[in-house]
């Protein structure tokens, strides 16, 4: 990234217009196909996901266009490198012929060193304006089946074993044909991107898989598309594109507004400001993760960082025993809003750890607040929605917008689909209070890696804990206008009734919430905003 907010680094956007056909070349990606004027596709894209499911950055080596108008017709040719933290690993071409109504994209890859993925291929992006929008899915061997762009974020595949789709959007007739690798479909407004995602290598298969320098990837996307003569329902004429009118939404106009909270810091200690700057006087949400020699220096941090204020605490175990003893001594020590827990590997609150913090309201008075859910993704609290059956407690997830992509367009369009994905919450919460957050820019932490986590050996935070050791955790641009006004855009999106508190950034540091300046009126309960 450079220093203009989420700027696209490879290059700038070029505008290529054939026919009926419109689309933006963006870096390595073809973004936002349009024909006739109607938006068919969001992207097509070239990905490469690692062991622990992080994405290559791209750098486009060279890019060629060819169109003639008289045809009409274009050759694009895309020549680009994948690597992790400036080391690549994969080239790969993207060659894109457009002939009339078809445009085909063939995708070759090679690896250059030796590494483990999970996934690498083509990615087709599908708009979420195709809510409730019907298409066929067409497979391997067995006959076509018959589905509907899911309306509520689907927590599951609503399309697996595909080849090929149709489907119809304001009287264009669409058809997608994949090949050289099994796809599936997965909704990724679960992880606020603004799309619909069919992706090469099913979750099915395992993974990682080791590969060795000079392996070939070759897959392809084929699509079509001409006017229709009968017009499916759906599509941007959809109702399930005004949130007002989904099912169940949130309607109340007047409601009382969520709490701000912030996260306590987690950088090294020598860098935190004077008391002064810190008078954020909000709740602080710590983590701590219990067994770990660090967690009383945590706390005591969070306790600084609240100055007097009270901390919402959501400890990380698998240990019921060891996370009653630590609910005693943290509301022994200080002034407690809320108390939670998460198991550190699913990153949900498992059925022992609720009767965990059911004993604690016992024993502590029903005064005590807690709170379940998942500490990661809405993903997995939409997958998870079962476990809290019985729990009549408010619930939690938390909102990152840079899961799967780091571009101007993922971070500014994530905003909408935070009030898709809070909507969805409140349905699935059925009444039970909401608490959103950490809302961050970057993950704080990786809740889909599969290599062990760091282990802690010091007691102490002088070096800092947590998303300070987390590859990636820390946006460049956390502290620019722009992300301060990202922060205050998404406050406004997340506050719909049911949604108790919104818990933003680190209360300081490189993690920590923009400076005040620019922000919007959304910030201003958060107090003193410092560096």
């Amino acid at each position: 990234m450079t220093d203009a907010p989420w700027h696209d680094a490879d290059r700038a956007d070029e505008v290529v217009e054939v026919g009926p056909w419109r689309f933006v070349l963006r870096g390595a990606e073809i973004a936002d196909v349009t024909h006739r004027g109607v938006t068919v596709l969001r992207a097509i894209r070239f990905v490469t996901r690692d062991h622990d499911w992080r994405t290559a950055d791209d750098t486009v080596v060279r890019r060629s266009v060819e169109v003639h108008d008289d045809v009409p017709s274009a050759h694009i040719r895309i020549d680009a490198t994948s690597g992790y933290d400036g080391d690549p690993v994969l080239d790969y071409r993207l060659d894109l012929a457009l002939d009339g109504g078809t445009v085909h994209v063939d995708a070759v890859g090679t690896t250059t060193t030796a590494f483990r993925r999970n996934r690498i291929g083509l990615v087709v992006l599908h708009p979420p304006t195709l809510a409730g929008t019907p298409f066929t899915t067409r497979h391997t061997t067995a006959p076509p089946t018959e589905h509907t762009f899911p309306v509520w974020i689907a927590p599951h595949q609503p399309a697996t074993d595909v080849v090929g789709y149709a489907w119809t959007v304001d009287g264009i007739d669409v058809d997608v044909s994949l090949a050289g690798d099994g796809f599936e479909m997965e909704d990724q407004r679960n992880w606020t991107d603004a799309s619909f995602k069919t992706y090469s290598t099913p979750l099915s298969e395992p993974f990682p898989v080791a590969l060795d320098a000079g392996t070939a990837i070759h897959q392809s996307v084929t699509l079509a598309c001409g006017p229709s003569g009968a017009p499916r329902p759906g599509g941007t004429a959809s109702p399930a594109t005004d949130l007002t009118l989904l099912d169940g939404a949130p309607s109340t106009p007047a409601h009382t507004p969520p709490t701000i909270q912030l996260l306590a810091a987690s950088a090294p200690a020598a860098a935190r400001p004077d008391a002064h700057a810190l008078a954020h006087r909000v709740p602080i949400l710590v983590e701590p993760v219990l067994g770990d020699p660090n967690v009383a220096a945590v706390l005591a941090s969070a306790r600084r960082d609240a100055g007097g204020a009270p901390l919402d605490v959501r400890f990380v175990t698998d240990d019921p025993a060891l996370l009653r003893a630590a609910i005693d001594d943290v509301l022994a020590s200080g002034p407690v809003v809320r108390i939670g827990a998460f198991d550190p590997s699913t990153h949900v609150t498992t059925p022992a750890l609720q009767r965990a913090l059911r004993a604690a309201v016992a024993a502590h008075g029903d005064d005590l607040g807690v709170v379940v859910g998942t500490r990661a993704h809405f993903t997995e609290l939409n997958r998870t929605i079962e476990l809290y059956r019985d729990w009549d407690g408010p619930l939690t997830f938390s909102v990152t917008p840079q899961m799967h992509d780091r571009s101007r367009a993922q971070v500014t369009e994530s905003v909408r689909m935070q009030r898709w994905v809070v909507s969805s919450a409140s349905r699935l919460a059925a009444g039970r209070p909401l608490h959103v957050g950490p809302v961050t820019l970057r993950p704080r932490f990786n809740a889909v890696a599969t290599s062990p986590r760091r282990t802690v050996t010091d007691a102490s935070v002088t070096a800092g804990y947590g998303p300070q050791f987390v590859p990636d955790a820390t946006d460049p641009e956390q502290h620019s206008a722009a992300a301060a006004a990202w922060f205050a855009a998404a406050v406004e999106a997340l506050t719909v009734p049911g949604v108790a508190s919104v818990t933003l950034a680190e209360a300081w540091g490189p993690r920590g919430t923009p400076r005040r300046k620019g922000v919007g009126g959304a910030f201003r309960s958060v107090g003193p905003i410092s560096a």
